[in-house]
């Protein structure tokens, strides 16, 4: 092992020790409760995992660890500081904890990774040992994603989450990073290389299980007709983990005519669902991650001057989406999603938190998957639209980082 390798593990068992005599001092979050070896509580209302899942059944303990703090309540000086430090990219807590984190983006510009960058700094803020927060994004550059990452390393950095969009071109950096002592754990379903050696964990729904999930929705709302599948980047692990077995899982009836990239955006999802209306305009279902793209399907629909006559499957949950389809008022336009999964972030922090206090952690936290029926209830319009139904981030939050929408 290198000298600077051996070095930062000295400064890292010196931190741990460090963080057993905070667990018993913490303030921020827990007041006087008890909490465990690793400064954490599992005894988490099960409405806050039915909020954010769809079912208390089946949540790793790492999770349940994440959504205690996820769902303590923000006061206004936590609210302030996690405003200045998703502004800034950078900032110091004023904690004067000793930690580091920094979350890195493959891809930041759209609003799902925004809250999910808002997720990850509330909850390091519910940490009082984590002295400077650090966010980059690689806005789809491999390149730039490799070199944050470097940087990253060459700062010091103790724990790095994050979603690599650029796949396996960053495994050799995130190696570089387990080997220097640096905690490395991505999000999402983001899977590189081999989690449990190249790095210590992964958080991540059970993406078979959500495309199988996706697949009784249409085997029973469709039962016999043409669906199409909608991914994000190419290449991408998330769609790529369910799609495959949503295929497998589609009824006999059921045609799949094909699969499209959108990069998650509703300019992407304009152009794959033209393209599929053009040769087959009695598509019946759709199956997709995120909800507040494929308002660029709807787009497609009333270019083509078709109705609305389909189910569709998502993960995500934007409000925009949803308002768009109570206004739509089409009684055959149905929808189903999962979860939002911004919060995923959180628990990846919360992970890698404990991992430093010495905790076993699983090499994949694995979360339950169920799906939900979106209606009336569903829609909130003094929200972003592409805002979330199941985000941990406070309402008030929202519209101050988004103070014109």
């Amino acid at each position: 092992m290198k000298q600077n390798s051996v070095s930062r593990w000295v400064r890292l068992l010196t931190i741990a020790a460090v963080l057993v005599l905070l667990v018993f001092t913490q303030s921020i979050v827990f007041s006087q409760e008890e909490v465990d070896e690793y400064g954490e509580r599992y005894d988490v209302d099960p409405e806050v995992l039915i909020h954010a899942l769809g079912t208390d059944e089946g949540v790793p303990d790492v999770a349940k660890a994440a959504f205690y703090r996820a769902s303590q309540p923000v006061d206004e000086a936590t609210a302030e500081k996690a405003l200045e430090c998703w502004r800034e990219k950078e900032c110091d807590t004023g904690t004067g904890g000793d930690i580091t984190v920094a979350l890195a983006d493959g891809f930041g510009e759209n609003l799902w990774r925004e809250i999910t960058h808002m997720e990850f700094i509330l909850q390091a803020l519910t940490y009082p040992e984590i002295g400077r927060i650090i966010y980059t994004t690689a806005q789809l550059d491999t390149q730039k994603a490799i070199s944050d990452l470097r940087s990253l390393i060459a700062q010091d950095v103790d724990i790095i989450v994050g979603f690599p969009d650029a796949g396996d071109a960053v495994l050799p950096a995130v190696r570089d990073a387990t080997e220097r002592g640096i905690i490395y754990v991505p999000h999402s379903g983001g899977y590189i290389g081999t989690p449990g050696e190249d790095y210590p964990t992964i958080v991540a729904e059970d993406l078979c299980q959500l495309g199988k999930n996706f697949a009784e929705v249409l085997n029973t709302e469709v039962g016999e007709g043409k669906v199409a599948f909608l991914g994000g980047t190419p290449g991408n692990a998330l769609s790529a983990g369910w799609q495959g077995c949503e295929e497998e899982a589609l009824a006999d009836g059921i045609e799949l005519i094909g699969a499209a990239d959108t990069n998650w955006t509703r300019e992407g999802a304009f152009e794959a669902v033209s393209g599929f209306l053009t040769s087959n305009p009695d598509v019946a279902g759709y199956s997709y991650e995120a909800a507040g793209s494929f308002l660029g399907g709807v787009r497609a629909y009333e270019a083509a001057g078709l109705p609305l006559d389909i189910v569709v499957t998502f993960r995500t949950d934007e409000y925009g989406m949803f308002c768009e389809w109570l206004d739509i008022g089409n009684p055959n336009f149905k929808i189903y999603y999962s979860s939002g999964g911004n919060y995923q972030s959180r628990i990846a922090l919360t992970a890698a938190m404990m991992y430093l206090r010495g905790a076993e952690i699983p090499a994949q936290i694995i979360l339950p998957t169920s799906m939900r029926q979106v209606d009336e209830s569903s829609c909130v319009r003094d929200l972003p639209s592409d805002a979330s139904v199941t985000s941990f981030v406070p309402a008030d939050v929202v519209r101050a980082m988004y103070p014109n929408e």
